[in-house]
């Protein structure tokens, strides 16, 4: 399956593609994410992230046939640390297939290259899979903010995940190689 994978940049000509992935999976998606969250998501939404100062971050997992599958976004924290913040879902029929750690690991090699140096990722307590796929790719818990996410009715508590390039160096040091080879 994964070697299958397409994985590429969003641009603004996939927002169709975009809203109805988004809509087919939203009752899996509300299991991890606040209502408040998943109400702002409209066209208008992600036509700003296609096309505003994150767009070269908006990254979609889509199979050979076209068919959207998955959907990473990042958003730059601070430009003069180079840390920036990741979040990303794929769709339920696609679960436990490691799709999300596959990518993930690519996008992190990736990001590290062009000099990122931390990434974060903030996830609800009891979304076991995410914590799962973060931990395998590098991350660690740096913070834990209680009753920080409104489930309505449920209340939880969050965990901020951090992974830093200087903890996965040898890792990425072959990456990091030939982006300056090309480079130059």
């Amino acid at each position: 399956m994964k070697r299958s994978l397409i994985i590429r940049q969003a641009t603004e000509a996939d927002l169709n593609s975009i809203l109805l992935f988004e809509f087919r999976n939203r009752r899996w998606f509300s299991q991890f994410l606040p209502k408040h969250v998943l109400r702002k998501q409209t066209e208008n939404y992600f036509r700003y992230l296609l096309n505003g100062r994150f767009k070269n971050l908006q990254y979609l997992v889509v199979l050979p046939s076209g068919e959207l599958i998955g959907r990473f976004s990042g958003q730059v924290l601070d430009a003069k640390q180079r840390t920036m913040e990741v979040s990303y879902r794929v769709a339920n029929e696609f679960t436990n297939r490691g799709i999300a750690r596959f990518v993930l690991k690519r996008l992190l090699m990736l990001w590290a290259s062009y000099g990122i140096t931390e990434v974060y990722a903030q996830v609800a307590d009891h979304n076991n899979a995410s914590m799962k796929v973060l931990m395998s790719c590098g991350f660690h818990v740096s913070e834990r903010q209680e009753n920080s996410i409104n489930f309505d009715p449920d209340i939880h508590d969050s965990l901020v995940f951090k992974w830093a390039a200087s903890d996965d160096v040898t890792a990425l040091m072959p990456i990091v190689e030939l982006h300056e080879a090309l480079a130059n």
